[in-house]
């Protein structure tokens, strides 16, 4: 803050956001799991072989055999579609640089002030999405038009999509590197606050 006010802007490196952060350790989690059924699934199916002069040996095969297909089908498609992500991933770690001419973020902008209003926090609801309770900044309606007038690609670095809703009502606030959220959201208020008058 002491940087922006004495010289009017300041670049930071980013880092990845809270939300991004908790998204992509469920997401590595559903994969653990799925292939964890997945080795299961074949453990019982190797017993079901070994056990074929009882009776049990067929159920175990039904199961180890069903186990196998969901852990497989499961997880490759977590997998694939965490891989889709990754140009936002990479975008995570872009600079941040909060000047009088606006925001620039995972390699958008500059966004102007009269975009966006002071940081909040705010519960996200989405499907397949970055969602939860997020640091944003709401954007206005005449900043929610300019956004919706924009790319795909560039939408969903502005913030995620609601679930149902065709327009991004927010800004997430990016990570940067050396603040917690919390400080995050200092420094784009005091920002807002001097820029967006």
């Amino acid at each position: 803050m002491e940087h922006i006010r004495a010289h009017g802007g300041v670049s930071a490196a980013g880092r990845m956001a809270d939300p991004v952060a908790r998204w992509l350790r469920l997401r590595r989690a559903t994969v653990a799991v799925s292939f964890g059924a997945a080795g299961l699934g074949v453990f019982a199916l190797a017993v079901g072989i070994a056990l074929r002069e009882t009776g049990a040996w067929a159920l175990l095969i039904l199961i180890g055999g069903f186990l196998i297909v969901c852990g497989v089908i499961a997880g490759g498609a977590v997998s694939i579609s965490t891989s889709l992500w990754n140009d936002r991933l990479r975008a995570e770690r872009e600079p941040v640089v909060i000047d009088r001419t606006g925001i620039v973020v995972r390699g958008i902008g500059p966004i102007p002030w009269d975009w966006v209003a002071p940081p909040e926090r705010r519960r996200i609801r989405v499907k397949n999405d970055i969602g939860g309770v997020c640091a944003v900044m709401p954007l206005t309606e005449q900043g929610s038009e300019l956004v919706g007038r924009q790319q795909g690609w560039w939408q969903l670095r502005v913030g995620p999509r609601p679930y149902l809703r065709f327009r991004v009502p927010c800004l997430m606030l990016p990570g940067i590197e050396g603040l917690t959220e919390d400080e995050t959201m200092q420094v784009f208020a005091f920002a807002h606050q001097r820029f967006a008058s």
